[in-house]
């Protein structure tokens, strides 16, 4: 795992400091030059709120060092990379002002900063970054045309990606969304992708739940309209970034242990959670993915909802993938409390890249993913 950068705190408005007296200058999080590539919430246009795996800021800037504005609570961690370069893993516990070491021209630089970390770990605000003075911010100059969300549990979140071994019980800092399957995969294709994922839940009953149906905490596809995972207000706007293909794996959790939801029960709301897609993105393709960590009897429950849903609603734009069991070698492609390692999650990808290479007609680079 890259070195973890605990940052000091140094808030904007403490000690007496002064953006202005200091000859610098604040560009805020409501700056259009921000890309951001994820869900949030900005009530005040100084500041945005995140939650959500995966979550990317990105802007250019000239000068040669920036200070980023930002507070991720006790259990987040942010990848950091500067003109495409990772610079480590950033902790800012506290409202802190994190400054980059010097660069060596006045650039136009590449700042990137990646939330690590599933909104179960806790919200974060990013406030601006701090320029020199003259410096300027700036947009970044592309922005991939293709786009994919994906939809999942704790697979999809990256939950210990980073562990030593299987036996390694979960921390936060083991937790890299980068390093999924579904992140893997957007680099594959040179495409954004937005995570809408959380460790522990399923379809209709989360992990352990001992109930059938959970109801004290809500399963995916309840939150599936929010801004923010933690937060049921505001609901997200979906025009603001429409997906060329859904990627949903859920159904671990369900049924990972007992009792097993209803199969008609357990079905039903997965039709649903499509139907929610189909309506918000509309004939956009949609996978449906079991596994690694998951056999039967959800493998064959969602073969046949797919297949139903197929008949039923004329949609051939509907795909099941089912990932083969003992895909993953225990010894080799586990992290953290038997959860897929980066290893692991490479060999998950590159059983999902031709079916949706095929299906979207995309270009890909195995690279990363067979290398």
């Amino acid at each position: 795992m890259k070195k973890i950068l605990i940052l000091v705190f140094c808030a904007l408005c403490s000690a007496g400091f002064s953006a202005a007296q200091a000859g610098l200058k604040k560009a805020a999080a409501g700056n259009p030059a921000f890309h951001y590539t994820g869900r949030f919430e900005q009530a005040n246009p100084e500041e945005i709120r995140f939650d959500w795996p995966g979550f990317t800021i990105q802007c250019r800037f000239t000068g040669s060092r920036a200070g980023i504005h930002f507070q991720g609570g006790e259990r987040n961690y942010f990848n950091l990379y500067l003109d495409g370069e990772p610079v480590g893993v950033l902790h800012a516990p506290r409202d802190t002002v994190w400054w980059t070491e010097r660069l060596k021209t006045k650039g136009p630089h590449h700042l990137k900063l990646v939330k690590r970390t599933e909104g179960d770990m806790g919200q974060a605000w990013f406030r601006g970054i701090v320029l020199e003075k003259g410096a300027e911010i700036l947009p970044i100059e592309q922005i991939p045309a293709r786009r994919i969300e994906f939809i999942g549990n704790s697979i999809t979140c990256g939950y210990g990606t980073e562990g030593a071994s299987r036996d390694e019980r979960f921390k936060p800092e083991t937790e890299n969304n980068e390093k999924t399957y579904g992140a893997v995969l957007a680099r594959a294709f040179n495409a954004e992708a937005h995570f809408i994922a959380h460790s522990g839940l399923g379809v209709v009953r989360n992990y352990g739940d001992e109930k059938k149906i959970s109801t004290r905490i809500v399963p995916m596809p309840g939150r599936y309209g929010r801004s923010l995972d933690t937060d049921t207000l505001p609901a997200w706007d979906h025009s603001r970034w429409k997906p060329q293909a859904v990627v949903i794996n859920l159904g671990t959790n369900d049924f990972s242990t007992l009792p097993y939801p209803d199969k008609a029960v357990f079905q039903r709301r997965y039709e649903e959670l499509i139907q929610q897609v189909r309506k918000i993105h509309g004939e956009i393709p949609v996978f449906c993915v079991v596994g690694p960590m998951i056999h039967e009897p959800c493998f064959s429950y969602v073969k046949e909802m797919v297949d139903g849903f197929r008949t039923l609603y004329n949609d051939s734009n509907v795909f099941f993938v089912g990932l083969p069991n003992g895909l993953l070698n225990e010894s080799s492609d586990l992290g953290s409390d038997w959860h897929p390692s980066y290893q692991g999650q490479k060999k998950i990808a590159g059983q999902l890249l031709l079916p949706i290479a095929t299906v979207l007609d995309w270009d890909y680079s195995g690279t990363e993913i067979f290398e």
